[in-house]
């Protein structure tokens, strides 16, 4: 009887109300296979990163609509190993703005350019680091307390700027048992974004600038300067991405403190990684047979190459699409670094190798 009140009152509310909200999401499963070779192997079964999002508009007319979103990361395993914020409301892209003929302003927890629009060189779904460019895209994400605008399309060339704030000014906090560690590591940061697209053809551009962190009593940190590029061709079932990074700053910047899983980088050198990236697939009916190769150079040390720090990584895989929302994929995938710096299970390895399978739905 209560259910039959209520689904009568909501069908008498004015259409609407609900009109303008949109319901999203994708969920993401998969059973992996992972083995490193210091003889860990471990079988997961993990969320990749699914969540679940609202947005909406409102006509305030003249061309002028008011946007907003919320966005939250989830655990269908019950945790998440994907690096958000699982089961925190709006942990993902989350915001209210205003939109134009003049452009998109946004305001909020908001997507810097990699995450949003730079996903073409890793087209992949896993939650090991062999399985994906996870290093190789280290960095994308959401930036707290931060505005975004987007420029509209002209002749195929887009921007975007963002700016977050770094909000936490109390100067550095330091533990007390341990004068080394420093807690407060808030950033202020500028992402600046360019992108071409024409008959299939793309290029897509990302600067980040991250202001130094505020290290403890005898620590001290470099401001980090990030470039990636992106290119390639996606039409007529062919897919291509080339992508290349250079990066410079303190030690946060290079795909060896990533996959190690370090510690603050805050000994007050300079750090320099590059790295290259390819992938190519062709769509053959519903199926996507896809593989990717990356490479990370020695990095330097205040200008000095150290050696056997780089990795190289390959992956092979296929998608197969079971309709428009529903893809099931198959995918194998080495890592291999040159020192033992990876981390696998918790213990440091230098090679890991993972098989996986995954479902992904969208709605």
């Amino acid at each position: 009887m209560k259910k039959s009140l209520i689904a009568l009152m909501v069908a008498t509310l004015p259409a609407a109300a609900f009109a303008d909200v949109t319901v999203f999401g994708t969920i993401k499963g998969g059973v992996e296979y992972v083995d490193s070779s210091k003889g860990t192997k471990q079988t997961n079964i993990d969320d990749l990163g699914s969540r679940i999002g609202f947005k909406g508009n409102e006509d305030l007319g003249n061309g002028l609509k008011a946007i907003w979103q919320v966005e939250t990361g989830f655990g269908i395993d019950g945790q998440s190993r994907t690096g958000e914020s699982s089961g925190t409301f709006a942990s993902r892209e989350s915001f209210v703005g205003l939109s134009s003929n003049f452009g998109t302003f946004r305001l909020g927890h908001l997507a810097n350019y990699g995450e949003s629009d730079m996903a073409q060189v890793n087209p992949w779904e896993s939650s090991s680091n062999a399985l994906q460019l996870n290093a190789f895209t280290r960095g994308d994400g959401y930036v707290k307390n931060a505005v975004r605008f987007d420029t509209p399309e002209f002749a195929g060339f887009q921007a975007a700027f963002l700016y977050g704030t770094k909000e936490d000014k109390r100067g550095f906090i330091v533990d007390p048992t341990n004068p080394n560690v420093a807690q407060n590591t808030d950033r202020e940061t500028y992402n600046l974004g360019l992108s071409y697209e024409n008959s299939g053809f793309f290029g897509k551009y990302q600067y980040i600038h991250e202001s130094p962190i505020v290290a403890g009593l005898n620590l001290s940190s470099k401001a980090n300067n990030k470039h990636r590029i992106e290119a390639g061709y996606n039409a007529n079932n062919i897919f291509v991405a080339l992508g290349y990074r250079n990066d410079k700053g303190d030690a946060t910047v290079t795909p060896q403190y990533f996959l190690a899983d370090a510690a603050l980088g805050t000994d007050g050198r300079k750090y320099e990684s590059q790295e290259y990236a390819l992938t190519a697939g062709y769509q053959i009916g519903a199926f996507m047979p896809k593989f990717t190769y990356a490479q990370a150079r020695d990095m330097k040390i205040d200008g000095v190459k150290k050696d056997d720090s780089g990795y190289k990584q390959f992956l092979l895989g296929v998608d197969y699409s079971l309709s428009k929302r529903t893809t099931v994929g198959a995918q194998y995938g080495e890592i291999k670094a040159d020192s033992a710096y990876l981390k696998s299970n918790g213990q440091s390895t230098d090679k890991i190798k993972a098989f996986g399978l995954n479902v992904v739905h969208k709605f």
